[in-house]
């Protein structure tokens, strides 16, 4: 069900300011953008930011892969029934009926007669044949409604404009976009951000200090080295210093109720760069790291 939603507390830090400008100039001249990046780089709450910029509505749809072309654009879900019984005349006995299909409209129909902003979220979990509407919607500013007698097209709204967002085709659960898609899109890649920038994103969304901040970035990053890439994101970093802020637990390597946090939290994702080591094994590595004095400020 298409619904409005407020967006994350975001940092446009300097590391986001250039991605967010060329995004808001692209949906100003009619393109739509994608962004692409592994999970918890920040592609939602970074869209919701720059929807903000166009203050317009927003419309927001989860893909997944149950998502059908009646989810997106309406359909018939049954029908209604009105019955007049005219006896006024007691000889007189009449009664009439009325039948009417009730036609749903789906989550596109108002984004595009009222110029939302659609957000479509993990997009690449829909099935292609789903997404084949956009098509249309992007290369002639027409929304084609099937199955509605009454209305087979919609025309777009001029301040109609979309963001599609989506992880990598390696991750599980996505489907091979089809390129006449991929074509309409202007796609904009997100990795993983600086540090400075991942410790004003922790400060601000957890109240965690500078210092505190540093600490649990340190670690986290120092366990990405060994995956070679974005695992564990910033989702994790952000867990780590909430719940110890929440909870009242001190964001030191030293203190035993941290550092039980920290394997909690980082352990899942940090075996699985080592699936032949044994757990305690993997969690030894975790503290070690933890406990390196070099580099924490």
């Amino acid at each position: 069900m298409t619904k409005k939603e407020v967006q994350d507390p975001f940092v446009n830090t300097a590391f986001f300011n250039e991605i967010v400008s060329r995004t808001v100039l692209y949906l100003r001249t009619g393109y739509p953008v994608h962004f692409v990046g592994p999970s918890g780089v920040g592609k939602t709450s970074l869209a919701f930011y720059v929807a903000k910029q166009l203050n317009r509505p927003v419309t927001v749809i989860r893909g997944h892969h149950e998502m059908s072309n009646q989810d997106l654009i309406g359909q018939y879900v049954g029908v209604s029934k009105k019955q007049v019984v005219d006896n006024y005349i007691h000889s007189v006995y009449k009664k009439e009926q009325e039948v009417k299909p009730i036609w749903i409209n789906g989550q596109l129909i108002e984004a595009v007669k009222k110029g939302h902003v659609v957000i479509y979220d993990e997009f690449t979990r829909s099935r292609p044949e789903t997404n084949n509407i956009f098509l249309s919607l992007l290369e002639e500013r027409v929304l084609p409604v099937y199955g509605n007698g009454k209305v087979t097209a919609i025309p777009c709204h001029p301040d109609f404009s979309v963001i599609f967002t989506s992880n990598p085709e390696e991750y599980t659960g996505t489907f091979h976009t089809q390129d006449a898609l991929m074509d309409r899109l202007i796609t904009i890649r997100l990795n993983a951000c600086d540090e400075k920038t991942e410790a004003a994103i922790i400060q601000h969304r957890t109240g965690a200090t500078e210092k505190e901040a540093a600490t649990v970035i340190k670690l986290v990053s120092r366990m990405r080295i060994y995956g070679k890439g974005h695992i564990p994101s910033l989702r994790a970093s952000l867990m780590i210093a909430s719940i110890a802020k929440k909870a009242g637990i001190e964001i030191c390597p030293n203190n035993v109720m941290y550092q039980q946090l920290c394997l909690d939290i980082l352990l899942h994702h940090v075996k699985l760069f080592f699936p032949d080591e044994e757990e305690r094994t993997v969690q030894e590595l975790i503290l070690q790291e933890m406990l390196r004095e070099d580099e924490i400020h």
